[in-house]
C-alpha cells in the first residue's frame, strides 16, 4: 500500500466577510443613514462617532436595556436573603436574646438587609452590564479598515452586521450606498498570522522561569535554618546604635546594659506620691501603718505645734498662714502633716482662695464658713432626719487642724464631702485653706493683734 500524505494547497483562502461599514463627515449625514437603515429592518446596527451623538440611539432603533430590572430582582433577592438568613439563625436554628429583642425579624435586622440588597444590586449591575455588552471582546473585525481609525478624530461610522436576520450582501451595500457615504468597505476577516512569533514565545517562557526564582529563594530561606543575621531591605529600629535590655556591654565595670535608677528619682506621674506640696503631709516621715488595729498613720516625727512668729499686717495671718490657735488635739489621721503653707501669704493667693472657695466651699459651708450654705438650708428645711449638717471652720476642732489635715480634706474628702482633687489644681486648694484661714482670724483675733493704723478704722466701724 502507498502511503497518501496531503498536498499543501497554494490556493489563498476566501476572508470571512463581516458586513459593511459607510463613513460620513458629519453626525446629521450619520443620522439619516442610521434611521434609513433602521426603517428598512436592520437590528444588528452600531455607529462609532469621535463624541456621543444626541438621538443616535433613536436612530438606530436600539431599544432600552433589560439591566434595570435585572438589577431591581437581583435586589430583591439580597433583601429576601438577608431577612431570610437573619429569621432562621436567631429565631429558629439558634435562639440567642440580644437585649431582649424579639427573636427573628426585628429592627435590628435592616442594616443587614439593606447591605445585602447593595451587595446583590451592585455585583449584578457590574457583571450584567458586561453579559450584555458581549464582553470581554478581546478583537473586532472593524479594526482591519485602516479608515476606521479616523473615529476618534473626525469621521463617523456606520456598521451592518452580516448576523443580522435580513442580512443580504449586495441588498445592504446598495441601501448604504444610497445615503452618500465618503467610503463604503466590506469588513472582512483578518487574514494576518495568528500564530505568535517564535522570538515572543522564548521571552514569554524566560520571563516567567525568572519570575520563580525569588519565590523558590524566599521558599528556601523559610524551610531552611542560618546563624547569619536577618537580611533588611530598610533598616530600622533593630539596627540603632543602642544596647538592648538584658544585653553586655563593656562601657560599664558591671557589664550590664540596663542602669539601676538615680538615688532621689522619681518616676513619670509619682511626683505626687512624694512631694508633700501635693498630699499636706511629709512622706517622708512616715514609718508604718497600723491598718489592722487602728487604721491610722504611725509617723516617726508627729505634727509641730504652730509657730506664732510675725503677723502679716495685710491678712493679720502669721507669716506661715497658721491662725496662733492651740496644740492639735489627736486627728483621725495621726501623719506628719504640714503646719506651714507652702505658698505665699499674700493678697492675691487670698484673692484667688476667696474665688475658688464662694465657688465650691459656700455652698454647703456658707460664705463665712459657718456651715449655713444654701444646700444646707434646702436639706434641713425638707426635714428628713439624715442629713448631716456641714461642719463649721470656725469649731475648735477645724481651727486647730493644720494647714496641711485641711488640704488633704480638700484633696480626698471627707464624711459626705467629695473630693475637689479633679475640680482644683494643688496650687488652688492651699489659696482655698489660705482663705479658710482668714476666715477662721476674723472670727477669733485679738484686738492686740491688729495693726496700730487699723485700730482707730475698728473704733469708728463701732
Amino acid at each position: 500500500m502507498s502511503e497518501h500524505k496531503p498536498r499543501k494547497t497554494t490556493e489563498k483562502k476566501v476572508p470571512k466577510a463581516f458586513g459593511w461599514m459607510a463613513e460620513y463627515q458629519d453626525e446629521n449625514s450619520l443620522l439619516a443613514a442610521a434611521r434609513k437603515v433602521r426603517d428598512s429592518g436592520y437590528t444588528k446596527t452600531d455607529a462609532f462617532t469621535p463624541f456621543p451623538v444626541h438621538g443616535i440611539d433613536e436612530a438606530l432603533g436600539i431599544k432600552p436595556t433589560i439591566l434595570p430590572f435585572i438589577v431591581l430582582c437581583a435586589g430583591l433577592t439580597g433583601l429576601s436573603t438577608a431577612l431570610l438568613m437573619q429569621w432562621w439563625m436567631n429565631g429558629v436554628d439558634y435562639k440567642y436574646i440580644i437585649s431582649a429583642k424579639p427573636f427573628g425579624i426585628t429592627p435590628a435586622s435592616i442594616p443587614v438587609a439593606f447591605e445585602l440588597t447593595v451587595l446583590f444590586s451592585a455585583f449584578t449591575t457590574f457583571l450584567g452590564m458586561i453579559a450584555l455588552n458581549q464582553l470581554p471582546k478581546f478583537s473586532n473585525p472593524v479594526f482591519t479598515n485602516p479608515r476606521f481609525d479616523r473615529a476618534t478624530n473626525d469621521r463617523f461610522f456606520l456598521y451592518v452586521e452580516a448576523a443580522d436576520k435580513y442580512y443580504n450582501r449586495d441588498s445592504v451595500k446598495e441601501l448604504l450606498g444610497g445615503t452618500h457615504p465618503d467610503s463604503l468597505d466590506e469588513v472582512l476577516e483578518d487574514t494576518t498570522p495568528s500564530a505568535l512569533p517564535r522570538p515572543i514565545i522564548l521571552g514569554t517562557i524566560l520571563l516567567v522561569i525568572a519570575g520563580l526564582i525569588p519565590a523558590m529563594i524566599i521558599l528556601n530561606i523559610r524551610a531552611g535554618y542560618s546563624t547569619a543575621p536577618r537580611f533588611h531591605v530598610f533598616f530600622d529600629m533593630d539596627f540603632q546604635p543602642k544596647k538592648k535590655a538584658q544585653q553586655t556591654t563593656t562601657i560599664f565595670a558591671d557589664g550590664r546594659s540596663m542602669r539601676p535608677q538615680v538615688k532621689g528619682t522619681v518616676g513619670r506621674g509619682q511626683l505626687e506620691e512624694q512631694d508633700p506640696f501635693y498630699l499636706g503631709y511629709d512622706p517622708s516621715k512616715l514609718t508604718a501603718i497600723d491598718t489592722l488595729e487602728t487604721g491610722k498613720f504611725v509617723s516617726l516625727q508627729e505634727p509641730k505645734a504652730t509657730d506664732s512668729s510675725a503677723a502679716s499686717p495685710a491678712s493679720g495671718l502669721t507669716s506661715d498662714g497658721s491662725a496662733q490657735t492651740p496644740a492639735a488635739p489627736s486627728a483621725t489621721l495621726n501623719l506628719p502633716w504640714i503646719d506651714k503653707l507652702p505658698i505665699e501669704v499674700n493678697e492675691a493667693n487670698i484673692a484667688v482662695g476667696k474665688q475658688k472657695f464662694e465657688t465650691y466651699c459656700s455652698a454647703c459651708h456658707g460664705y463665712a464658713g459657718f456651715g449655713d450654705g444654701l444646700v444646707h438650708k434646702r436639706a434641713d428645711s425638707l426635714a428628713q432626719g439624715y442629713w448631716l449638717a456641714p461642719t463649721s471652720l470656725h469649731v475648735d476642732k477645724v481651727r486647730s487642724q493644720p494647714v496641711g489635715q485641711i488640704f488633704h480634706t480638700i484633696t480626698k474628702g471627707q464624711g459626705k464631702m467629695a473630693s475637689y482633687a479633679s475640680s482644683l489644681n494643688p496650687k488652688e486648694r492651699w489659696a482655698i485653706v489660705l482663705y479658710v484661714r482668714a476666715l477662721q482670724k476674723s472670727r477669733n483675733a485679738d484686738l492686740s493683734e491688729v495693726p496700730a493704723d487699723m485700730v482707730k478704722t475698728l473704733d469708728e466701724v463701732k
